[in-house]
């Protein structure tokens, strides 16, 4: 079976991101033509004279601004375009919400970000068949070989990405801007589905044939399968989606999520959840029938004024008795005040988040079951436990989870020694009377003890292998300074290539060494800098070939200093024996200038320098042993993966990418990692499973450690490599407790898209 070059349509895909940044213009105009007839409907039926008014300034404003919208429009689209070619598109900027940022919202943000889900929502319906062809397509042309949807730049998100910064760029006032997104937002699935018919067939027209889906059979691991099924490098995604399947809908918004938080809850009298409260919560209220008493109407009186109608219903029905005995969760919720109801709520879908998250072994998603009560509990003392990541419950949650990611099955080794202090934990919780953060406290002190005596002997092996890690970053920083030095040197001009080579490689290393372990202050100890001359001079047949007895005198002390030095950094005697016979046989051309040359040695050693400095750092042997590093090589197998570094993709199509001109080699697909990150690695064709524990100052050099305590260092290009090469993927950046959180978030924006806050 004939393979295609990986690049083979990236032109049509230059093109299609072009044309489909071009047709924004038109695409704004469609849009704005929609919110000229929908303006006016919405405000004849406007009742409030302030929302008539507000209906009214926001067609007149958008008549004024209509000419700079259309014309802005494509370079936003453009900007969005390469933000996410680049894989830079952040979940705020998308109009998602971060859980522990929401606090700090103020009400025209959480609006604007439900008015950014209402419209991405709206297009998505409206785009749905037409999307999953020009997926196929778009993926094809950037030479996947199956459909990766995240992978399409032109998804609906980032057209509701770009409409949001190009209104916000009008500097027009917040209100106006809010309903503007809702009508252009209404408009734009209708006439981006035309455009995405129009992209399909033009990617079709170029030879591009669509891409497969993938049909998901036996997974190679239950690891694997959990971390298919995690959807992603956080998984938060993931869980939210499952979810959705199997939680009840719940009443929890944006707006009183933020309003917990930042305890407005408790505050005052005033609040409509109190007033709720009064009416049908308090103390002496019976649970109001179906029928409803002949006092309710009187309070749907008030609270239409309020226009809370619907949210009362809903709350209503919730309360009806369900005729089997009551959970904790609801004999708790009987009691709570308001604010101490949505705590409850927030409790119960951070914990089902995170039981159901593919990541995690069955054994650790029961012991998080176990503790649901124990958090209940405190959740009507301190409901904001789980937006302080300092809190003792927080922690405790977050060390259990991150901790379980080191095991792939339950039959690994060690897991047992873990899994078992953590249920006695949990247990102990359960069976306390939960009256503040002291029992989490001193739970998550005990579990920190029982683990680090485990791994006593583990942190000590990694502290050594940090230490050999920063010892070689340092000596490297240094080599490279002094490499650059050395190649600006005349004499390096005449000499070959490979003496050059091994003179600003492995010498330089020597150099840097003898620098950093010198205490004495001299400026070339040991005298290895200062041999540079004698070497390239003795390399250069022709010109040592003029001065004999010079040569003959220095040879001796020359090959020893070389010998010397290269043993100062553990250099390997095999790898340096192509150079002294290269240097030797350069020697004798210069004693005997009738003597041939052979080449063969030159053109290995230049292969073997080349590779060595293509490969990125240089660690000594005791440096790879006591760090576990790992020499990863380019990935033999094709890499029909099409990456652009955004600035030089921006300003070609700026300059007209519909041209299709010629592309520079496409940029390396890199990968950013933060240490605690938890990935798999496939080692002699197995995955392992390990966490990125340690990253150098510079970034130049990274440790992992497994679960049984043995590290594995590699530097960023070899990373870069594997990531590339599919041999390393992401399981978790994202703290799992975090991620779970956010999806609470993501959950009350869509709750929020239903009705007006």
């Amino acid at each position: 079976m004939s393979t295609s070059s990986p690049h083979r349509h990236e032109a049509p895909f230059r093109a299609c991101i072009g044309e489909a940044a071009q047709r924004g213009k038109l695409l704004m105009e469609r849009m704005i033509q929609g919110a000229r007839q929908s303006l006016p409907q919405r405000i004849a039926l406007a009742n409030d004279a302030r929302e008539r008014e507000l209906q009214q300034e926001s067609l007149r404003l958008l008549l004024q601004f209509e000419g700079r919208l259309r014309e802005n429009y494509p370079q936003a689209l453009l900007a969005e375009f390469a933000q996410a070619i680049a894989g830079n598109a952040d979940k705020e900027a998308a109009g998602g919400l971060s859980f522990d940022a929401l606090e700090l919202m103020g009400d025209d943000q959480i609006q604007e970000s439900v008015e950014v889900a209402r419209a991405q929502q709206a297009t998505l319906l409206a785009v749905e068949g037409e999307l999953g062809e020009l997926n196929a397509l778009i993926c094809a042309a950037q030479g996947l070989k199956s459909v990766q949807a995240e992978r399409n730049p032109l998804r609906p998100d980032i057209y509701v990405r770009g409409l949001r910064s190009v209104l916000a760029d009008t500097g027009v006032p917040v209100p106006v801007r809010m309903r503007w997104l809702s009508h252009l937002g209404e408009a734009l699935g209708p006439a981006l589905a035309r455009d995405y018919v129009h992209l399909s067939d033009m990617l079709r027209d170029q030879g591009v044939v669509a891409a497969g889906f993938n049909v998901i059979m036996q997974m190679e691991s239950p690891a694997a399968a959990r971390a298919a099924a995690a959807g992603g490098a956080d998984g938060a995604t993931g869980a939210d989606a499952r979810g959705q399947q199997h939680r009840p809908e719940t009443l929890l918004t944006v707006r009183q999520l933020r309003r917990l938080l930042s305890g407005e809850l408790d505050a005052g009298g005033n609040s409509f959840d109190e007033k709720f409260a009064r009416e049908f919560e308090g103390p002496g209220h019976d649970v109001p029938h179906a029928d409803f008493s002949p006092t309710v109407p009187a309070a749907f009186e008030a609270l239409q004024e309020m226009k809370q109608v619907d949210e009362v219903m809903q709350r209503l029905a919730q309360r009806k008795p369900e005729g089997k005995p009551a959970t904790l969760r609801e004999q708790l919720r009987t009691t709570a005040s308001p604010s101490q109801a949505l705590g409850l709520e927030v409790v119960n879908l951070m914990l089902d988040n995170i039981a159901s998250d593919a990541r995690l072994l069955p054994e650790v998603q029961a012991v998080v079951r176990e503790l649901e009560p124990a958090l209940l509990r405190l959740a009507l003392i301190d409901p904001r436990f789980f937006s302080d990541r300092r809190h003792p419950a927080r922690r405790f949650l977050d060390l259990l989870i991150q901790k379980s990611l080191a095991w792939q099955s339950a039959s690994a080794p060690g897991f047992d020694s873990f899994i078992d202090p953590a249920r006695q934990a949990v247990q102990a919780l359960v069976g306390t009377h939960i009256e503040g953060a002291e029992p989490f406290a001193y739970a998550l002190h005990t579990l920190e003890e029982t683990w680090a005596e485990q791994q006593k002997r583990e942190r000590r092996k990694r502290e050594k292998a940090v230490r050999a890690l920063l010892q070689a970053e340092q000596r490297n920083l240094l080599a490279e300074k002094i490499a650059k030095d050395l190649r600006q040197r005349a004499e390096t001009a005449g000499a070959p290539r490979g003496i050059v080579y091994f003179v600003t490689g492995p010498w330089a290393q020597v150099i840097a060494q003898a620098r950093l372990l010198d205490s004495s202050g001299q400026a070339d100890p040991g005298g290895y800098e200062d041999l540079v001359t004698d070497l390239l001079w003795s390399s250069i047949p022709q010109v040592a070939s003029t001065n004999p007895a010079r040569l003959a005198r220095l040879i001796p002390g020359l090959l020893a200093r070389l010998r010397e030095g290269l043993e100062s950094i553990g250099y390997s005697r095999s790898k340096s024996g192509r150079f002294f016979d290269e240097l030797m046989a350069l020697h004798a051309r210069a004693s005997q200038p009738a003597a041939p040359l052979d080449d063969s040695p030159r053109g290995r050693l230049e292969a073997q320098f080349r590779e060595a400095d293509e490969a990125g750092l240089w660690l000594a042997p005791s440096e790879q042993h006591q760090s576990g590093f790992m020499e990863t090589q380019a990935p033999q197998q094709d890499k029909p993966l099409f990456e652009m570094t955004q600035p030089a993709f921006s300003e070609t199509l700026l300059e007209g990418v519909a041209r299709a001109e010629p592309a520079a080699p496409a940029a390396p697909q890199t990968l950013a990692l933060t240490p605690g990150a938890w990935v798999e690695l496939r080692l002699d064709d197995a995955w392992t499973r390990t966490q990125l524990t340690w990253a150098s100052p510079h970034g130049t050099l990274f440790m992992f450690t497994q679960a049984d305590g043995v590290n594995h260092s590699m530097t960023r290009q070899s990373i870069d490599r594997l990531f590339a090469g599919g041999n390393l993927r992401v399981l978790a950046q994202q703290p799992v407790v975090e991620g779970a959180l956010d999806a609470v978030a993501q959950a009350a924006l869509r709750n929020s898209v239903d009705f007006k806050l």
